[in-house]
C-alpha cells in the first residue's frame, strides 16, 4: 500500500481530512462522481465510504489486492473499482443477513466491473480466508462489513492479518457498535504495528455521512513480528458480555416483538 498516495488523495477529496471531528460530519467528498453508484445500485454505503474505498484501491502496491467481506448488492465493490481497472478484487458474502440478493450482486458485478477483475465467493468469511484465492498476492486494502457480533468482528480482522501486505489498510464498517469497537481494540492491542488512523462516529445509523461509523487502521508489519496471539481471557470475557448476554437479549426482544405483531395481525 502506498500510504502517502492514499492520504494525498483523501486530502483532495476532503480538505478537512486531517480534522477528524469535521470529517465525521462531512456530507460528501468534493469529487462527487461516485454518487451515481448509489443511485444505480441499492445498498448501504455513502458517498464518503465509496470515495474512501476508491482511494484505498487506487493506492495499492504491486502484487497487492483489494479484499472485501460483506458485499450486499455490490455498490461498495463497484465504487472501489471505478477508475482502478488494473486492481484485482476478491470478495465474499454468504448472505446470511440478506436472503435473495446473491443474484442481484452477480448481475451488478457482470454489468459494472471489467471481466475477470472481481473474484467473488459465496461462502462464510472464515472459509474464504482459508481458501485465500488471491495468493500469492498480499492484501493491500481490506474492507470488513460482515457480521458485527464480537466474535465475528474479532475473527474478521484477526484472520486477515497473515494475508496483509507489509503496509496495509484495514477499513471496518459499522463501528458505532460497541462490540465491533471492542473487538478491533483487542486486536490492535495484541498486534504491533496495528494503528488506528481514523475513527469516525456518526450520531445514528443510516447517517448520510459515514452510515453507522467507520474505523480505518494502518498495519505495518515489523520484521520478525508474529501475528495476533490466540484469544486469551480478554476475548472470552468480551465475547460472553457482548454475544452471549447482550446479543442474545437483543435476539429475544426481536423474536418477542415479531411474535406480538403476528398475534396482533391475527386478531
Amino acid at each position: 500500500m502506498h500510504f502517502d498516495k492514499f492520504v494525498s488523495r483523501c486530502n483532495l477529496l476532503w480538505p478537512e481530512f486531517a480534522d477528524h471531528a469535521r470529517l465525521a460530519h462531512s456530507r460528501h467528498p468534493i469529487d462527487r462522481s461516485l454518487s451515481r453508484v448509489l443511485k444505480e445500485i441499492p445498498g448501504m454505503p455513502t458517498e464518503n465510504k465509496l470515495a474512501l474505498l476508491n482511494a484505498a484501491v487506487g493506492a495499492l502496491g504491486k502484487d497487492e489486492v483489494y479484499v472485501e467481506v460483506g458485499c450486499y448488492k455490490g455498490a461498495s465493490i463497484v465504487g472501489a473499482a471505478i477508475g482502478n481497472p488494473e486492481a484485482r478484487i476478491f470478495a465474499c458474502d454468504n448472505f446470511s443477513q440478506f436472503n435473495g440478493v446473491g443474484e442481484a450482486l452477480r448481475r451488478t458485478l457482470d454489468a459494472r466491473t471489467p471481466p475477470g477483475q472481481v473474484t467473488f465467493r459465496d461462502q462464510d468469511f472464515r472459509n474464504f480466508f482459508v481458501a485465500a484465492p488471491w495468493r500469492p498476492a498480499r492484501i493491500g486494502a481490506y474492507f470488513y462489513d460482515g457480521g458485527h457480533s464480537f466474535h465475528d468482528q474479532y475473527d474478521g480482522v484477526a484472520l486477515a492479518l497473515p494475508h496483509l501486505a507489509h503496509d496495509a489498510l484495514i477499513i471496518v464498517d459499522d463501528t458505532n457498535k460497541r462490540a465491533a469497537r471492542s473487538a478491533n481494540q483487542l486486536v490492535a492491542r495484541a498486534v504491533p504495528g496495528f494503528e488506528l488512523i481514523l475513527d469516525l462516529r456518526t450520531e445514528r445509523n443510516h447517517s448520510p455521512t459515514w452510515w453507522n461509523g467507520l474505523q480505518v487502521y494502518r498495519y505495518r508489519r515489523a520484521p520478525g513480528a508474529k501475528e495476533v496471539r490466540p484469544p486469551g481471557p480478554g476475548f472470552a470475557i468480551r465475547k460472553f458480555i457482548y454475544d452471549d448476554i447482550l446479543l442474545e437479549m437483543k435476539h429475544r426482544r426481536r423474536a418477542l416483538r415479531s411474535k406480538i405483531k403476528s398475534r396482533l395481525r391475527g386478531t
